[in-house]
């Protein structure tokens, strides 16, 4: 627990520096692009094109998904997923890739998977923003659970965090352990089911590992507050579950990045 105490006591001493080090992390990313800061949007709506064009139209025919439009439902997914994927991505390379900036630094290393994340968010609110304007215009607003989508959203953030404090160490330790965290994201996008449903003929222990899957809790937790506005899974056991694992995931990465942290600069 101690080094938890480490790792949160320099989160907040350093916040105000968290957030200007993510804003100039956004401008940074699209800073060379003639169409700069646009990038933010026409990426993922290439992305979401092709993916319906493929499984909307394609696979399924145009059918709807217990009554929703198979667009909405997609995007439903597809956006907490582009959150989650380059989150998980960027934050496992956040620290090897800045360390020459700050070797010869009093930098709190803690802070860097902190700020490519947060960079991460302001994408995600922007998207989570269309989101929103394209279910009230399909759905209507009444169906839109503002409090539970909150929640998720910051549930993600937590869970992203946790988990990037484990990777951007193992990374910047063994630069293979970032390859593999490219190729198990790569394999997550198609093993949790963001653009397929699980069948009625799916084995029951089938289910319940997509279940306890933090990805597909925070997936369908998305598409619950936005398409159903219910609360159920929220109050479900498998919530616990979650919070157990994101615990799990802050214990052992604040413990080995405090540990080896300052040995960070003997891996360059």
């Amino acid at each position: 627990m101690k080094s938890i105490r480490i790792i949160l006591k320099e989160q907040i001493q350093n916040i105000y520096m968290i957030g200007r080090l993510s804003a100039y992390e956004l401008k940074k990313s699209y800073a060379g692009n003639v169409l700069g800061s646009f990038w933010l949007i026409l990426n993922p709506l290439f992305q979401i094109g092709i993916y319906w064009l493929v499984f909307g139209l394609g696979v399924r025919g145009g059918r709807s998904v217990d009554g929703i439009p198979f667009f909405v439902w997609l995007i439903g997914g597809l956006v907490p997923w582009f959150f989650i994927s380059a989150s998980i991505l960027q934050g496992s390379n956040s620290v090897y890739a800045r360390l020459n900036s700050v070797a010869k630094m009093n930098f709190p290393l803690s802070v860097i998977p902190t700020y490519v994340i947060v960079a991460q968010v302001y994408t995600h609110l922007i998207l989570v923003g269309m989101l929103l304007i394209i279910v009230s215009i399909s759905q209507g607003f009444h169906d839109i659970n503002i409090i539970s989508l909150v929640y998720f959203m910051l549930s993600a953030f937590c869970f992203l965090l946790s988990l990037s404090y484990i990777t951007s160490t193992l990374s910047t330790m063994a630069r293979d352990i970032h390859l593999l965290v490219q190729t198990a994201t790569r394999m997550l996008f198609y093993i949790t089911p963001i653009l397929w449903l699980p069948s009625k003929n799916t084995p029951g222990i089938l289910k319940e590992v997509f279940s306890i899957n933090p990805f597909y809790y925070l997936v369908e937790g998305y598409r619950e507050s936005l398409l159903k506005g219910g609360w159920d899974l929220i109050f479900s056991p498998y919530t616990i579950v979650f919070w157990i694992i994101i615990l799990m995931l802050l214990m052992f990465g604040s413990v080995i990045h405090v540990k080896f942290r300052k040995q960070f600069v003997d891996y360059l």
